[in-house]
């Protein structure tokens, strides 16, 4: 096995040249980092894990995991057992794990007479949702001033400080959808959103404007009628499709921006009997890949909710244990399209 005397000689460069690089401390040239690194690959080179890992156990991290406590969002269910998977890899570090639930747009969690409040200077990090509400904003700015560092997934406050965003390209999934919807409901086609949220939630405002821009530029036949917002109470939800169809019977395509439990699908399929209306909406979960197995659905793309809940745990154990920060600070999930043939 190569040793770092060996690498030194090889790059041409001095053994504590090689340790900055390795444990990504002090200032290195750009060029001089990329010659080191080229040289360790081509030696194939491996730090002593065993040791490493030992000297991470004595630093006893602790993170913080904040995750939307919503039972009705099967996608945020997914985010969760995937990181509380990571969660028990990370424990053979002696790094542990907490999760704290949340409610979606809630400040009262982050008031500063609030336990997450109070417990703040006992973590070393943070994982969180990034909710533009002034609480928050507060809590990642005292967050900021204690130097601990904060890994988004799902959305992130974007004039905050933060070492990563693992999560949606939003707009490109907006504009995603408009091509969907050219190709399923024609270029002239009758649009009509549904989504839980508001302008003030990142997917969005960011969805339904990538949607808007893809339509006006590519599709100028294209119309997007009107947006409602999707409640809690079902009886609420059925009026508004009930409206919908009412105000304009030429609709078909819905766009279900922020599904929350997917009940809007199974309320325009029923009540449009014909099947006159193609929905288009985002995530997977088996009980929408079910829908759209029978032909509730007909599309979803997907933000890979796994990659959400283990990646930003896996950014921050690396930062917070070897230094090491993340090559690509918005870390956007692959936008894949589901149908029924390729489920």
């Amino acid at each position: 096995m190569a040793t770092i005397k060996e690498i030194a000689g090889k790059a041409g460069v001095s053994i504590g040249t090689v340790d900055r690089v390795l444990h990504n401390r002090g200032m290195v040239n750009a060029q001089t980092r990329e010659r080191v690194e080229a040289v360790m690959r081509e030696l194939d080179y491996r730090p002593n894990q065993v040791a490493q890992g030992l000297a991470v156990m004595k630093k006893k991290l602790k993170i913080g995991f904040f995750i939307l406590g919503m039972e009705k969002h099967p996608f945020f269910q997914s985010v969760a057992r995937a990181a509380e998977k990571k969660a028990k890899e990370l424990a053979q570090y002696g790094v542990q794990v907490g999760f704290y639930p949340v409610g979606k747009q809630e400040s009262s969690s982050f008031s500063r007479e609030s336990a997450y409040w109070h417990m703040l200077g006992e973590l070393d990090g943070i994982v969180g949702l990034g909710l533009d509400v002034p609480e928050v904003r507060a809590y990642l700015k005292e967050a900021q001033r204690l130097g601990i560092p904060v890994v988004f997934y799902n959305t992130y406050v974007a004039d905050e400080e933060f070492l990563a965003y693992v999560g949606c390209d939003y707009m490109q999934s907006g504009r995603l959808a408009a091509g969907l919807s050219a190709l399923i409901g024609g270029e002239d086609a009758r649009v009509y959103i549904f989504s839980e949220g508001d302008e003030t939630v990142t997917s969005h405002k960011e969805r339904i404007a990538g949607f808007c821009r893809e339509a006006g530029e590519r599709y100028p036949g294209m119309r997007v009628l009107d947006v409602s917002l999707i409640e809690a109470e079902q009886e609420k939800n059925e009026e508004s499709v009930r409206e919908m169809f009412r105000k304009y019977p030429d609709v078909n395509i819905v766009y279900v921006v922020n599904p929350r439990d997917y009940d809007i699908c199974r309320t325009v399929a029923r009540i449009d009997t014909g099947r006159r209306v193609k929905i288009i909406t985002n995530d997977l979960v088996e009980e929408l890949a079910e829908m759209i197995r029978e032909g509730t659905t007909s599309a979803t793309i997907c933000q890979e909710p796994e990659k959400q809940g283990a990646q930003s745990l896996e950014i921050l154990f690396q930062y917070l244990a070897y230094g090491k920060t993340p090559k690509e600070k918005m870390c956007y999930t692959d936008l894949s399209i589901h149908i029924a043939q390729n489920l």
